[in-house]
């Protein structure tokens, strides 16, 4: 990518005005923004109100931009405040007016407004008030409470459901598990796994194993009793909830199942032989006396299972020959302290692609493989490497294992840019310089700043050292990229402030498009997130990519949509270093992923 082909970037960190398309979604997601000038009044207020800088929200007519008075302004707002409520809001106003301008931040309870739809809703307004020349500006959102619990069940809902069985996911467990020790009956989980089902999905292929998967759930379906619930919360496990019934139960039904199981399974035709599973069980009260140490338990019970290996008795009850929790995590953290040292790390890269199928960058993701664990799950160790302190040699190892990967490459001509994870903490450590590291980092490996991306999650809390370092790495030359946009609407204030390169959409969002055909996709919740977020990456000058597409189907609805770059199992899966290089100069052997034909308008 050379240097003229880079965004304006510049184009994000001045105050730029948001198109009314943008507004006009956000209002359909249940957020608006507005800002406006506070004082003083005169000319330049006047002036401020009619120009592109004003937005205002629906509680507040378009006249007031004649007034040029925010006190005009404000009493038209609180005439579509409930009269319960407008004691309230007039304080909250008030304070607003008598604000100094030094960054005071000012947040509503929630109150009762007059919604688009003429009816009372529910509303809370958080906003900032900053100086801008001589004028104070304020600038903020105003949240329909309503519509955005609407949304979130409904979001919640799908989140809660496998899309490949039908089944409740590891979250519905929680509660499912909740409802049952409300009961104070006994309770008991049988949390299995498929044994041989790895090899199979490698030998047969996904479509094969994920056929395996559905057969596995009806026929543990068929088998559960009345009042009985299944969950699948991982690839090849399966956990039963068993109400009314202790461990000694869950075992003698554990055990009907290993008889069972695999002669089910096999009349479902060829490629379902040599099936077997691993279980563990627990229940309540014996081995927890709540959902977080009943399903912790039945974990560690599994994991036992596993770690023994037996075909005559694959079944393991969690008891105290099981190593506690706590002396478990004890000894991932000893262990986490030597990998960098030990050389347990490794960098794995998962492309990112254009609507034309070219890859135009790829996320570096960290794997950590144990010697004595085995291979340890991100989303175990990164947050222990968070908690412990840990997460600032890991960042500089990943930083400096990125950089060496970017130098290989030296020679080969134009490559993509590669993105690295960083956390909040890492970036508000007085302890650790951030952009100190980045930036020895790759002058050593004589890497152009251009080719490193870092990102960044919304929903991590900026101060202001972390907020400085951002833009000092943006001057260096290294572009920024907020992860998981589109989860904490709350933050977009404050986003808009950084020198964004791109928004990555968060996958929560795509996962809903599984639950719908085209005809009725106007109805998703996440529909208008997804187009709110495309137009205000477009307002302010950056890109967006959307993570997490996993088919045919979730891919053409977001490229009729208009999202131009796209990550997720679709295109590929992390990859090791060699298979992303070949992977490199192989491109073209994708392009069926995307000139399937495109059915139907845009969304």
């Amino acid at each position: 990518m050379t240097d003229s082909e880079q965004p304006n970037n510049n184009l994000s960190v001045d105050r730029l005005p948001i198109r009314s398309d943008v507004v006009a979604l956000l209002r359909r997601a249940g957020v608006e923004f507005f800002r406006f000038p506070l004082s003083p009044e005169g000319k330049a207020m006047q002036e401020y109100f009619k120009s592109d800088e004003y937005i205002h929200c629906h509680f507040t007519a378009p006249e007031i931009m004649e007034s040029g008075s925010a006190l005009f302004l404000l009493q038209s707002f609180l005439q579509d405040v409930h009269p319960d409520d407008r004691e309230y809001m007039s304080s909250v106003a008030q304070a607003l007016l008598e604000s100094d301008g030094f960054g005071n931040d000012i947040t509503s309870r929630p109150f009762r407004g007059v919604s688009l739809d003429g009816r009372w809703s529910w509303y809370e307004v958080r906003m900032s008030v900053t100086r801008d020349n001589d004028l104070l500006i304020c600038e903020g959102l105003m949240i329909n409470v309503d519509v955005q619990q609407e949304s979130s069940l409904s979001l919640q809902s799908s989140l809660l459901c496998d899309q490949l069985t039908g089944l409740g996911n590891l979250k519905s467990a929680y509660a499912h598990l909740k409802d049952s020790i409300s009961t104070g009956l006994p309770v008991s989980l049988i949390w299995l796994d498929l044994k041989g089902f790895g090899r199979l999905n490698t030998y047969l292929g996904r479509a094969k194993g994920d056929e395996i998967l559905r057969a596995t759930a009806v026929v543990l379906q068929d088998w559960l009793q009345d009042g009985d619930h299944l969950i699948r919360p991982d690839s090849d496990e399966f956990l039963i909830i068993l109400n009314g019934r202790d461990s000694k139960a869950a075992h003698s039904a554990a055990l009907h199942l290993v008889q069972k199981l695999p002669s089910l399974l096999e009349s479902y035709g060829d490629g379902f032989y040599g099936l077997g599973f691993h279980a563990g069980i627990s229940s309540f009260p014996d081995h927890g006396d709540n959902e977080e140490s009943i399903l912790s338990s039945a974990a560690s019970a599994l994991d036992q299972a596993r770690r023994i290996n037996s075909v005559a008795e694959p079944i393991v009850i969690f008891g105290d020959y099981i190593t506690s929790r706590t002396a478990e995590l004890w000894n991932l953290e000893l262990s986490l302290r030597q990998a960098a040292v030990n050389d347990e790390f490794r960098l794995v890269f998962q492309p990112q692609w254009n609507v034309s199928g070219q890859i135009v960058g790829a996320e570096a993701l960290l794997r950590w493989e144990s010697p004595s664990l085995g291979p340890v799950s991100p989303g175990v160790f990164i947050p222990l490497a968070e908690q412990t302190g840990q997460i600032h040699s890991i960042g500089e190892w990943v930083i400096e294992a990125a950089c060496r990967t970017l130098s290989s490459f030296h020679g080969s001509g134009d490559i993509p840019p590669l993105s690295i994870n960083i956390s909040a903490s890492q970036l508000s450590s007085r302890e650790h310089d951030l952009v100190k590291t980045l930036l020895v980092n790759l002058q050593r490996f004589g890497v152009a700043p251009r080719y490193l991306h870092v990102e960044i999650t919304e929903s991590g809390f900026l101060d202001d050292l972390a907020t400085r370092r951002l833009n000092g790495l943006h001057e260096a030359g290294i572009c920024l990229h907020i992860d998981d946009f589109g989860t904490g609407f709350a933050s977009l204030s404050s986003l808009l402030s950084l020198p964004i390169y791109s928004l990555k959409l968060d996958q929560s969002f795509v996962a809903q498009l599984h639950s719908f055909d085209s005809s009725s996709l106007e109805s998703v919740p996440s529909v208008a997130i997804l187009k709110a977020s495309l137009a205000l990456s477009s307002s302010i000058g950056a890109e967006a990519i959307v993570e997490g597409v996993e088919d045919f189907s979730q891919f053409d609805v977001l490229r009729r949509m208009g999202y131009q770059v796209f990550q997720g199992y679709y295109f590929s899966r992390p990859l090791e270093f060699a298979d992303y290089c070949e992977l490199l100069g192989n491109q073209a052997e994708k392009s069926a992923l995307f000139s399937a034909p495109s059915d139907g308008d845009s969304v």
